[in-house]
């Protein structure tokens, strides 16, 4: 079995397709590459892997990750695999993270949700600011997006 398997994914805003009958399996450490023009569905269709279309947008077909039908779950369900079976890493750096909260809170934020407190979160989230070679992570941990 895949580790994803996508298959007849269908993306729609009302009547409008805006991903047409997508299909591909992807097995424990492969990549797959999407690629195409400017709104021809790439970051929709991430998206719908992880359950995260926007409201007014809905997905048809089959979504199976980690052995999860992601395609109709409820959210207790798709929140048990993000972050461990997926996780979306977002291109636009001005857009992903929130510009009101520091940047150690929003790293802290899913290690929290996994069961992480006190010094082991703090410490986590200090190890993965290093992991990513960015100095003083005391300093950036503090800091907000922008900084």
């Amino acid at each position: 079995m895949s580790l994803l398997s996508v298959s007849d994914l269908t993306i729609r805003a009302d009547e409008k397709i805006l991903v047409d009958r997508l299909s591909f399996d992807l097995d424990e450490g492969e990549r797959i590459g999407l690629i195409g023009e400017s709104g021809s569905g790439k970051s929709l269709t991430t998206l719908a892997i992880m359950g995260l279309l926007p409201p007014g947008l809905t997905a048809e077909g089959s979504i199976v990750l980690d052995g999860t039908e992601i395609v109709g779950a409820r959210e207790r369900t798709l929140n048990r695999i993000r972050g461990r079976a997926a996780a979306p890493v977002f291109q636009e750096p001005r857009t992903a993270l929130d510009p009101l909260m520091r940047v150690g809170a929003q790293i802290a934020e899913p290690l929290r949700l996994r069961g992480a407190r006190g010094s082991a979160l703090k410490r986590a989230v200090g190890d993965l600011l290093a992991q990513v070679a960015l100095a003083d992570e005391n300093r950036i941990s503090r800091a907000f997006p922008h900084e």
